[in-house]
């Protein structure tokens, strides 16, 4: 049998953590900031960091959560590069891609508007 080779490299993640910023940046994307109050407290992980991980979740061609938290747990100093951050649970992070509508066998349509070379047939029974 075959060695399977990792789809990710941390020069990869890397390299498309910073397009994928300096996109948001040029677009004028707002990071949602929510204060302390009624809906609980600020939230530590910013809005890009779960996009992000959304995005490597399709280029791994991840099935389930539980699989996008172990790939998140492997990568996490590339991912989090120059944050002090520490590794977001598997619950927190669910509900996080939930609330921006990712899931495993059905992506966020921001993914494949950003990266049309991956293939959305290949995710979604569409």
């Amino acid at each position: 049998m075959a060695k399977q080779i990792s789809k990710l490299s941390r020069d990869w993640i890397k390299r498309t953590r910073a397009d994928f910023k300096s996109f948001l940046t040029e677009t004028g994307f707002p990071d949602p900031k929510r204060e302390e109050g009624s809906r609980g407290p600020e939230f530590l992980y910013p809005e890009w960091l779960i996009m992000f991980i959304a995005i490597l979740s399709v280029k791994c061609k991840v099935k389930n959560y539980q699989a996008i938290h172990r790939m998140t747990a492997e990568y996490w100093e590339a991912i989090t590069e120059g944050l002090r951050l520490k590794i977001i649970s598997e619950r927190q992070l669910r509900e996080r891609l939930k609330k921006i509508c990712h899931s495993p066998r059905k992506p966020a349509t921001f993914i494949f508007q950003l990266f049309p070379q991956m293939e959305k047939k290949t995710y979604c029974e569409c």
